[in-house]
């Protein structure tokens, strides 16, 4: 078998990630607070059978979370907050502590302090907020969350030295990876009545699943000519007995 085929099939595969992140990134266009992937590709050298030969491997070792900020939309809500540069909102999962930038809040029908889909929100000392769900709730510039004139805590708002390095879970919803770091509490202010749309482009994100597609498409052609080189050879060799 030609050993080209194991490079275009690595190919194959790492522009078929390209095109999840990809449409990751076109499906959250307008998701509040989310930031696009990126897909980050490297080169995996390995010796062919001859010494003097080296094949190169295409691959995506990971995604990586493009940290630049979306555009702020006004929305006067009180319970509408955008989050600083580098900041992240924990909120509570099945999975455990989990984080987000959907700064869109809401008060559950028990008074706890959530997430638009329904994530608790958890305050600095890693416990749901529970308001009023009479007289509401207000957040400050501080994350302080006050109802009925009195305060009830303020929100878990963490930074990484990596955020990058986060991933995603779905919903807008982000775990934090090792290579992030551990979250240390974030010092930036929030901004009361708006909300940070997300930073995906749209043209971008087509035009690159329009490459990305494209090149996949070329790896198969590549594929599939291998294939065809194979057969012949096999087909061409006298056969004995």
């Amino acid at each position: 078998m030609a050993d080209g085929i194991y490079a275009a099939l690595s190919g194959a595969l790492a522009h078929y990630t390209s095109l999840e992140a990809t449409a990751q990134n076109l499906a959250n266009i307008d998701t509040t607070g989310y930031r696009a992937v990126t897909p980050v590709f490297h080169e995996v050298l390995s010796r062919a059978q001859r010494p003097s030969e080296t094949i190169r491997f295409s691959a995506v070792r990971k995604t990586a979370i493009d940290m630049t900020p979306g555009a702020l939309r006004e929305t006067g809500g009180s319970l509408d907050i955008a989050l600083g540069q580098n900041s992240f909102l924990a909120v509570q999962t099945q999975a455990g502590e989990r984080y987000t930038r959907a700064g869109s809040l809401k008060i559950a029908p028990d008074g706890t302090l959530t997430t638009q889909r329904g994530q608790t929100v958890l305050s600095d000392a890693r416990k749901p907020l529970v308001v009023s769900t009479v007289s509401g709730a207000e957040v400050n510039a501080q994350g302080e969350v006050t109802s009925s004139g009195q305060s009830v805590g303020f929100l878990r708002l963490v930074t990484f030295a990596r955020p990058d390095q986060m991933a995603y879970e779905g919903q807008g919803i982000l775990q934090a990876q090792p290579e992030a770091g551990a979250p240390v509490q974030s010092k930036e202010t929030v901004e009361v009545g708006k909300l940070e749309e997300s930073n995906a482009s749209t043209i971008r994100a087509m035009t690159d699943l329009m490459a990305a597609s494209r090149m996949f498409e070329a790896m198969e052609q590549a594929i599939t000519s291998f294939n065809q080189i194979d057969r012949r050879v096999i087909n061409s060799v006298p056969k004995f007995g």
